[in-house]
């Protein structure tokens, strides 16, 4: 084969379940001109025999198996082994349409970006919906340089729904954080591709399919250290490195903010005193001249940054409080003070009083009146 367009990674660990849907996805792209790396990060399931059997149908697909290492080393590996002018990611749980990387493709090379970035679907098991970022945040569609939209760091990284020129990677030594598992290791790659890059070029329409659990990412999260720990890394980075833009800064510290609240929501009320080092720590790591300066923080942003920096202990559990108790429970209060629900059997509630017909007598309430069988 002659040297392919793209490159594309899928570090697998884990997914028996959804590996064939990802790869003939990948099989099935309208461009044809595409290497696909299927790097096995040490799976215990079938997923070593599913790479090893696609590798001996298309001679496209090469196959890699390595201990386990987590995602990172296995981006890594890929990386390593990638011929393509570009270089795309793909998720072994997810999956992209036909056309994805000829419309990116072909993109990058009418603009001679480094980057192309497309927007993506939510996909949960009852149905899928596509970001509004363009609309919400204004973003140009024509190339850009990142420190003309910075605003980009304050989206998910989605390293997947990217095309990176090889070259960029390459020369600039990116790579992804070799630790165990996942563990967020796209947040710092994301970074350093954007300050890397000279010109990106955005665009709103959606070919990949992120596959989602919960609408909630938190519930996601396996362990509320990660974004504490990638947060200090890329901070780190970016002093190393001597940015001092404001405007980038600011949205990463609006991205952080976002972070920081999901891994309140994760965090149990018992281990609430362990995590307000790391919350403080963080918050006192923005700068307070870029907190102040920044356009892309919004008041409500700065006054809970303020509030964390304060008084951090009750900040956290008046959030917890309102979170977990208040707001989940809100539905049920409802129901219980003003409620319709009509099918074959009836409900009317009204202040805890419910009026029932038939069997149907499952919402919360006061006193009951049972009409009929």
């Amino acid at each position: 084969m002659n040297k392919p367009k793209v490159s594309i990674i899928v570090p697998i660990y884990g997914v028996e379940k959804y590996l064939h849907q990802c790869v003939d996805s990948i099989l099935a792209q309208t461009l044809k001109e595409i290497e696909i790396i299927l790097v096995d990060d040490g799976s215990k399931d079938k997923c070593p025999q599913i790479v090893d059997e696609y590798s001996k149908k298309d001679p496209r697909v090469i196959a890699v198996h390595q201990p386990n290492g987590g995602y990172g080393r296995a981006v890594n590996h890929g990386i390593e082994l990638a011929k393509g002018e570009y270089i795309g990611i793909v998720e072994s749980d997810d999956w992209i349409e036909p056309n994805m990387y000829e419309e990116l493709y072909n993109k990058a090379i009418q603009t001679g970006v480094d980057i192309v970035k497309s927007n993506f679907f939510n996909t949960f098991s009852s149905g899928e919906f596509k970001n509004t970022w363009a609309k919400d945040f204004n973003i140009s569609t024509f190339p850009f340089n990142f420190k003309d939209n910075p605003i980009f760091l304050y989206f998910h990284p989605s390293i997947w729904s990217c095309l990176y020129k090889r070259n960029l990677i390459i020369k600039n030594n990116i790579r992804m954080q070799e630790i165990p598992g996942a563990g967020w290791t796209d947040n710092l790659f994301q970074v350093k591709t954007l300050f890397y890059s000279q010109k990106i070029v955005y665009i709103d329409d959606a070919f990949y399919h992120y596959r989602r659990k919960h609408v909630d990412d938190a519930k996601d999260l396996k362990d509320w250290h990660i974004p504490f720990n990638r947060t200090k890394e890329i901070h780190e980075w970016m002093r190393q490195q001597k940015i001092t833009d404001i405007n980038i800064w600011g949205c990463l510290y609006k991205r952080e903010l976002g972070y920081m609240y999901m891994a309140l929501r994760m965090i149990p009320f018992k281990q609430i005193r362990d995590a307000i080092p790391y919350i403080i720590f963080c918050v006192k790591d923005m700068e307070p001249n870029i907190l102040s300066s920044c356009p892309y923080i919004k008041s409500r942003e700065k006054n809970k940054i303020n509030s964390l920096i304060k008084y951090p202990l009750r900040s956290v559990l008046i959030y917890k409080v309102v979170k977990n108790i208040l707001i989940k429970n809100f539905k049920t209060v409802l129901n219980f003070m003003i409620s319709i629900h009509i099918s074959s059997d009836w409900i009317i509630q009204l202040l805890g009083i419910q009026i029932a017909k038939g069997k149907y007598t499952t919402y919360p309430a006061l006193i009951k009146f049972k009409i009929g069988e």
